[in-house]
């Protein structure tokens, strides 16, 4: 003993055996040659030292807390574990350390309520516990209660600064709010502290990744797995970054992990994989449907257990006005809010209430102010809980529910899965299913979802005319003409370009741009900046296919308007494959550039499809990636049929339905209405097509 108490393990140990088999009945021997072996990092020896102990002094608390720790430790009987732990408590109530673990292993399970009532029990006798104060806050903002646990962790703070777990919790709360920088700092600090945590150092990992510093975010990555090799979390945003920095070879270094996840959801079982992050992988559609399912059934899960209080009751009957509810984390600067910013004013207020209900960041931008004046109520539930949010929009009786997001970055699927309407639909953020029974429909048309594509959707598809994709009016606002020299493309040469994010550009795309480079030697290609690892790695991958570097040129990200100013610079847009151009795409054909396209075999490689069918240039849409090139090539090396095909986008753009903000406005209108007749009439969600009225 007084060798251990001097740190002396090593020498310490082989007494304590010798002990222990000496009086191999006294159980006191056995639990001190335990807590020598744990401490020493020997698990096994020491998880049988310690059940010796408990064996021989079945009432002795501290070696059913060594016990039930160490077999927690180990994960592989949990349990077993639990039982000793809680046995420990029973015997020694006062014991705030068994609390804190026993809390601790229980929080890891899917349903975290028995973990919140231990630590809660903990906190009654030790409110000031740092340990149970902290997880106990964790668990009050996975439940909702975002507010009482960001008071919580800042009071801790203010009493012990150097709590890792409190930072670590800030941070998850900045970043949620939309605060990277912030989230960032506080996750830092958190390391500075445990420089060991595996959990910090995967969501410092996340927040890098958010900011698009990418080679910090996999540098981070890979500590966390190497802390933690069984954190596959970890190893999944590892693949999200390789894929957005186009490091493909790196990224295929990684099917073994991507397939493991991908059958864990093909059984049913918890997976990693994203719904969002599958579309732009090479798989099919079944398989990205199971993963959706699990990701959707464990937000459901969620769901329940934060909700307190009977079931939401709705009484859909006629209306003189419907009440539409959007929901959204993008309302505001975004992709998506770009996308909406005309849309939302041009209901027909005479039979529509309009509701915003904002999820994201207010970042103060005149889309903000523009979503807050257009809608007829505008409510931010950034700081409320699920439930609290759930209760918000039910209390406003709204009809149909229309959620923007999907299973994507800032959604929080969890308030439409406690039925806060009777109708509830998904559109716009996620091209494809959520895998979800919370939703009823999922707004699209024709062409992204064709025949034969219900059967990957878990919601009713609901098929408006012409294209799903909402717009601004036309013509765009712009900053004004643009100059090719001052963008740094050659004045005469043919501009091929592709502005979608790095992470839609995969290896098989860029060798058939880089076939066709060699075919025109004339043409440079013009891709979108920003991420310097990606941008080295595509110029090495060009030299190594035989283009020289200096033929792509890469544009720093803009402002929107600047953006669509230099856009109109290109000759011709060339899409991606597997994920293909979206907003990038609609962007170029307001601005007159045309995008070719393939024919994709999902929906979020069909958008194209669907916008260039809508602004009446079905030419450009190629039926495989051979015909693709040959389309390229054509108009490549022939300016007359380039002109051409401008000429006939500039004529159609003025009276084109994809630039027609309140003829879509019309169209989703009578989606809204079919969809509450069929509730009226007690008919259960199905597959309706919206007939185009051309505006009326």
């Amino acid at each position: 003993m007084a060798l251990h108490r001097a740190g002396k393990r090593t020498e310490a140990e082989p007494l304590y055996r010798q002990a222990a088999a000496s009086f191999a009945e006294d159980p006191r021997y056995h639990y001190l040659h335990g807590l020598c072996l744990l401490e020493l990092g020997k698990l096994d020896e020491g998880i049988a030292a310690m059940a010796d102990a408990v064996r021989l002094g079945p009432r002795h608390p501290g070696s059913h807390y060594a016990l039930g720790r160490a077999l927690a430790l180990k994960g592989t009987d949990e349990e077993r574990a639990a039982g000793h732990l809680r046995t420990a408590i029973a015997q020694a109530p006062a014991m705030i350390e068994a609390h804190l673990e026993l809390g601790n292993l229980l929080a890891r399970r899917d349903d975290p309520a028995p973990a919140f009532e231990v630590y809660k029990t903990g906190l009654a006798q030790a409110p000031d516990h740092p340990g149970l104060a902290v997880n106990y806050a964790n668990l009050l903002y996975q439940k909702g209660d975002r507010e009482e646990a960001v008071a919580l962790w800042e009071r801790m703070l203010q009493r012990q600064p150097n709590l890792a777990a409190a930072h670590s919790g800030l941070g998850i709360d900045r970043r949620n709010r939309g605060d990277v920088a912030g989230a960032e700092e506080r996750f830092r600090r958190a390391l500075a502290i445990e420089p060991r945590n595996a959990e910090c150092r995967f969501n410092l990992g996340v927040t890098l990744r958010y900011r698009n510093n990418y080679a910090g975010a996999i540098e981070e990555l890979k500590k966390a797995i190497a802390a933690n090799p069984r954190m596959r979390r970890a190893t999944m945003e590892l693949a999200r970054c390789y894929q957005a920095v186009c490091a493909w070879q790196n990224l295929e270094e990684l099917d073994p992990a991507l397939e493991q996840e991908f059958a864990a959801a093909e059984a049913n079982r918890p997976t990693f994989m994203s719904p969002f992050f599958s579309l732009s992988l090479r798989t099919t559609e079944a398989r990205r449907l199971a993963v959706a399912k699990v990701r959707a059934a464990a937000a459901a899960a969620r769901a329940v257990r934060e909700w307190q209080g009977p079931r939401i009751e709705h009484r859909p009957g006629p209306r003189e006005r419907l009440t539409i509810g959007y929901i959204s984390s993008d309302l505001r600067d975004h992709p998506a809010g770009h996308l909406l910013v005309d849309l939302f004013g041009l209901h027909d207020r005479e039979r529509f209430a309009v509701h915003g209900y904002s999820i994201g960041p207010n970042d103060g931008s005149s889309y903000r102010k523009r979503f807050e004046r257009d809608f007829d109520r505008f409510v931010d539930l950034g700081g409320e809980g699920n439930a609290a949010a759930a209760r918000r929009i039910a209390d406003d009786r709204i009809d149909i529910l229309v959620d923007l997001n999907g299973m994507t970055a800032l959604s929080r699927p969890e308030i439409a899965a406690l039925r806060p309407a009777p109708v509830q639909a998904t559109w716009l953020g996620l091209p494809g299913t959520t895998g979800a029974d919370f939703f009823d429909y999922a707004l699209t048309d024709r062409q992204v979802t064709p025949d034969g594509s219900a059967r990957h959707f878990t919601e009713a598809l609901c098929m408006l005319p012409d294209s799903y994709y909402p717009t601004p009016v036309w013509p765009f606002e712009t900053a004004g003409p643009a100059d090719r020299v001052a963008e740094g493309l050659p004045p005469q040469a043919l501009v091929l370009c592709c502005f979608c994010a790095h992470y839609k550009i995969e290896r098989t795309a860029f060798e058939r741009w880089m076939g066709l480079m060699r075919q025109l030697p004339g043409a440079v290609l013009w891709l979108l900046g920003g991420s310097p690892e990606a941008e080295w790695r595509l110029l090495d991958a060009a030299e190594a296919a035989g283009v020289p570097p200096r033929r792509i040129v890469f544009a720093p990200r803009r402002p929107k308007a600047q953006h669509l100013a230099r856009l109109a610079l290109a000759d011709l847009m060339l899409d991606t494959f597997t994920y293909g151009g979206h907003t990038t795409a609609s962007d170029a054909l307001a601005m007159g550039v045309p995008v070719v396209t393939c024919w994709g075999d999902a929906f979020a490689s069909r958008v194209g499809v669907s916008l260039l069918t809508a602004v009446g240039l079905p030419e450009l849409i190629a039926e495989t990636p051979e015909a693709y090139g040959d389309l390229v090539l054509r108009l490549g090396q022939d300016p007359a049929a380039l002109a051409a095909t401008r000429e006939k986008l500039a004529a159609s753009l003025p009276g084109s339905s994809l630039f027609d903000p309140a003829r879509f406005a019309r169209n989703l209108e009578r989606a809204y209405c079919e969809m509450w007749r069929r509730q009226l009439a007690g008919e259960p969600p199905g597959r309706f097509e919206v007939a185009d009225l051309r505006g009326q």
